[in-house]
């Protein structure tokens, strides 16, 4: 299975190399993908021209073009095969946590499992999918002109996660969907005792 981290500057706020403890966020997420089971390799998706800014910290980076993130998936994405999408700004994902995932998944034969919230709030950026399923979903979603990419769960055969029961299972669990966008959210991480 491929670990696609989903690294591509859209807005200016955007920032997937800010530094836990000396190594860029990106970087960090790699490790932890590449410590579960069925994770065989990563690439990273980048804008297009930050190509060498990343590979300083990261394997297998690649560029794109899109202005969008329905057109960056779509022209970053395989062809087929099986992958585990993470969004670049979640450092603490938990290995086990992919392991758990992937398992259910590749048992069940789906097309995507995705983690959701009570509230209904999907986690596009941290679920498994087929590709092709994937790409056949992105595309329905730009015919229609559907922009918001949280509303892709209305366009592919998905299996749902409850978080929250997973959380009460095991309390790290909420530290794998922990996004850092600001100053604060790097401090929570910094102070977690999980890096």
């Amino acid at each position: 299975m491929l670990g696609v981290i989903f690294a591509v500057k859209l807005r200016r706020a955007d920032n997937y190399l800010i530094p836990i403890n000396d190594e860029p966020m990106v970087k960090m997420i790699e490790e932890r993908l590449r410590q579960a089971k069925r994770i065989e390799d990563v690439v990273t998706l980048v804008k297009k021209g930050q190509e060498k800014k990343y590979s300083l910290h990261v394997s297998n980076v690649k560029p794109v073009k899109g202005k969008s993130i329905i057109d960056t998936l779509l022209e970053g994405l395989p062809p087929g095969g099986d992958i585990f999408l993470i969004k670049g700004n979640k450092p603490l994902v938990m290995p086990f946590l992919v392991n758990y995932m992937t398992s259910l998944y590749l048992e069940e034969l789906l097309d995507a499992l995705i983690p959701k919230w009570r509230n209904g709030d999907p986690e596009i950026f941290h679920a498994v999918y087929n590709a092709r399923a994937l790409r056949n979903a992105l595309e329905g979603m730009k015919a229609e002109g559907e922009r918001d990419i949280r509303k892709l769960p209305e366009y592919i055969d998905a299996e749902f996660l409850d978080i929250e029961g997973l959380i009460g299972k095991n309390e790290k669990v909420w530290w794998s969907f922990f996004s850092v966008k600001t100053s604060e959210d790097l401090r929570k991480v910094l102070l977690s005792g999980l890096v």
